[in-house]
């Protein structure tokens, strides 16, 4: 049993423990929180879902045999996940009217990457899709560039928000904000390198492993956390966003659909 097979392995077991943490931390929250618990289920899916990638990866060998089509496969099923963390994120940093956008921009670019992974196969007749790669990454890369921009956007305007508004302790919305951009910002410089170097891999893979682990704490943290207060905080802000993209049709004040 070589190196790459255990450090496969010891990644699989510390994602799959992660999900099974998460998930089960909803027994300990002191007060449900809807917006929370979705973000909750796409973090639990995200790591399901990265954990499937390393089985997929010790039961083919793919990164065993070489590092492109290692690469390949990570960018594949790294891209939606990542999507999926990110949207976790922003689920509760921003209001429904926001999410929509959110959502359509990361659905838009997951299927570019499923398309330009499908397109290189049927090219190529292999997984070395050669360009396709690249454009794969490039994709990957604006993912994530994406994701940052928006929730650093909103996480400023939020904790602006509830600093006027709430008079509670910030620190673990502070500290889930600030571990929420750091394992975005942290994948989008070490993804391109580290991805297509398993000598690189040994080495950074760690970090990346203990930033995702400090980001789920803090989420955890921030859930049992949450009280009544910031939920009604939560409907305000729904219904103020949703009152500004109001309407005027036949003399009365529409609300556009979320």
């Amino acid at each position: 049993m070589d190196s790459l097979f255990l450090l496969q392995f010891a990644c699989f077991i510390f994602m799959l423990i992660n999900a099974i943490f998460v998930a089960l931390s909803h027994l300990y929250v002191r007060w449900v929180n809807k917006r929370y618990e979705r973000s909750r289920w796409m973090v639990v899916f995200a790591m399901i879902g990265l954990a499937i990638q390393y089985v997929v990866q010790m039961a083919f060998g793919f990164r065993a045999a070489d590092d492109i089509l290692g690469a390949v496969v990570n960018i594949l099923i790294y891209t939606p996940c990542f999507s999926l963390i990110g949207m976790a994120i922003y689920n509760i940093e921003t209001t429904r009217a926001n999410r929509r956008k959110m959502n359509l921009v990361c659905g838009v670019i997951n299927a570019a990457t499923l398309l330009v992974f499908l397109v290189g196969i049927s090219l190529h007749h292999s997984l070395y899709i050669k360009e396709g790669l690249y454009m794969m990454l490039a994709l990957f890369c604006m993912s994530v560039a994406y994701s940052i921009s928006m929730i650093v956007r909103e996480m400023i305007r939020r904790k602006k928000m509830l600093e006027t508004m709430a008079a509670t302790d910030m620190l673990p919305y502070v500290r889930y904000s600030r571990a929420s951009v750091f394992i975005l910002f942290l994948s989008s410089l070490t993804m391109p390198v580290v991805i297509f170097s398993t000598t690189l891999l040994f080495i950074i893979g760690p970090f990346v492993l203990l930033a995702l682990l400090f980001f789920n704490l803090t989420f955890i943290s921030l859930g049992s956390n949450y009280i009544p207060t910031e939920e009604l905080l939560d409907k305000e802000e729904e219904y103020n966003d949703l009152a500004r993209t109001g309407y005027r049709y036949g003399g009365g004040i529409f609300c556009q659909a979320a």
